[in-house]
């Protein structure tokens, strides 16, 4: 039940399951959920995966990681990059228009619990993601992108945020 006027409980296996890139995306409480103020998230990010840029945008975000090692990327306002690493139990809070990005650097799967306010990125994960039943056997990748698909996601993800490229990080001590 999605209503306004009462309390919406979603089970420890329940949700809406995306893949998103490489990475499970579970809906855990969406908008509707929340009066559109929130977006709580269940990631499940495979050894390397993670958004392959850095990114920011206009809303607030937490991450509380409840399993693996992630390594949390971060510019200042010159572009200058650091970097932390972060393990279960760790929190992270991200204010809105603060480049950022993660990466899973362990060996097994990670996972963290993304709170957003207000749920924008709910959009993205819909409009981005490839729904699926069994977020604990998600299916194998098709192979790369091909061009076109690439160019598709690429205008996806500019609609929702602003994309730090490569080119104009300075790492930390340079």
């Amino acid at each position: 039940m999605n209503t306004v006027d009462t309390v919406n409980v979603t089970r420890a296996d329940g949700g809406e399951h995306w893949l998103v890139g490489g990475d499970v995306t579970t809906i855990k409480a969406s908008g509707l959920d929340t009066s559109g103020d929130l977006l709580v998230l269940e990631v499940t990010v495979s050894p390397g995966g993670g958004p392959p840029v850095l990114h920011r945008h206009g809303y607030s975000e937490v991450f509380l990681f409840q399993e693996g090692e992630f390594e949390v990327s971060t510019a200042d306002r010159d572009h200058a990059l650091s970097a932390v690493r972060v393990a279960a139990g760790d929190t992270v809070a991200i204010p809105s228009m603060a480049w950022h990005n993660f990466k899973n650097v362990g060996s097994a799967p990670g996972r963290f619990i993304a709170v957003h306010s207000p749920a924008v990125m709910e959009d993205f994960v819909r409009e981005i993601g490839r729904r699926i039943e069994d977020p604990h056997n998600p299916p194998e990748p098709e192979g790369p992108l091909s061009d076109e698909d690439q160019h598709k996601m690429m205008e996806i993800i500019h609609k929702y945020v602003e994309v730090l490229s490569p080119d104009e990080m300075m790492r930390e001590g340079t």
